[in-house]
């Protein structure tokens, strides 16, 4: 049986094996995209990865051999570049050899400038990005022509900012997103639309168009980010769950099933996931 010590040696191990970094965004895109990751790993581990709920939409382009996707108890190879939806559940991820992605992190409501299309559409989806735009998939397939990191990243940056819709951008939902991740999802819906002028009704239908889930779902998915990133080196996750905004156990523990299909203790034991590199 293995020690605390040799168990956390390991995870550390894992760790080294897989570069992650984010890079910000420049001034004219950053209202629409909340960064540009990159992954990296020449010998990355065979486990399925999880990947948890985070509330953002993204746009990812596999420059190595792309991962695997679990649905429904098989493995599916993930497309060359593709974008992903808002999700509203968890699932699993694993290499197929040597890792080097490019991500792009919508802001929440972000996405729709560039897509231009009703984000609940592709709520729990990976689309290959030519099927939304042969144009676009064109435009990031050449970034394979790039001598560098930096300067794939640059081509990336300038492709996104021409295809944004300057102009479609719903100011009342925008303002509605930064205010419920400033308070972790800790305000009502009924207490937003009204801030905002809005009916619930009203909200919800302007919210969901342009995130992508209703507003409901989102406050919860930020309560529970809270919590998962505060759980890291801190055993007392009760404790923890209360400082966020939950009534009690039962109430944390239905979030977590939800959103990680694990309870907290068992969430915290699993081998280093993904999702510990993304939030």
């Amino acid at each position: 049986m293995k020690t605390a010590d040799e168990d956390f040696s390991r995870r550390l191990t894992q760790m080294a094996q897989i570069n992650y970094k984010e890079i910000r965004p420049g001034a004219a895109v950053r209202p629409f995209i909340k960064c540009f990751w990159v992954l990296e790993s020449n010998s990355p581990t065979a486990l399925p990865q999880t990947i948890v709920p985070d509330g953002r939409a993204e746009l990812l382009i596999n420059l190595g051999e792309p991962f695997q996707q679990e649905t429904k108890g098989q493995w599916y190879s993930q497309p060359d570049i593709f974008f992903v939806g808002q999700i509203t559940g968890p699932f699993s991820v694993r290499p197929n050899g040597p890792v080097r992605t490019i991500g792009v992190r919508f802001r929440p409501q972000g996405a729709s400038r560039l897509l231009r299309l009703p984000m609940f559409e592709l709520t729990d989806a990976a689309v290959p990005l030519g099927d939304i735009s042969q144009r676009l998939q064109s435009q990031v397939n050449r970034l394979r022509e790039a001598d560098s990191l930096f300067e794939q990243l640059r081509a990336l940056e300038r492709i996104v900012m021409a295809a944004a819709d300057k102009s479609n951008e719903d100011r009342l939902v925008s303002a509605a997103v930064g205010q419920l991740e400033q308070a972790n999802g800790l305000i009502g819906v009924r207490e937003m639309a009204n801030c905002l002028g809005l009916s619930s009704r009203q909200f919800e239908r302007r919210f969901r168009n342009v995130v992508g889930i209703p507003p409901k779902l989102f406050s919860r998915m930020q309560r529970f980010q809270r919590v998962f990133q505060s759980m890291e080196g801190n055993a007392n996750w009760v404790d923890v769950a209360v400082s966020c905004g939950y009534y009690d156990q039962a109430h944390l523990i239905r979030d977590f099933r939800q959103f990680s299909g694990t309870t907290p203790t068992a969430l915290l034991a699993e081998e280093f996931d993904l999702s510990r590199c993304f939030l």
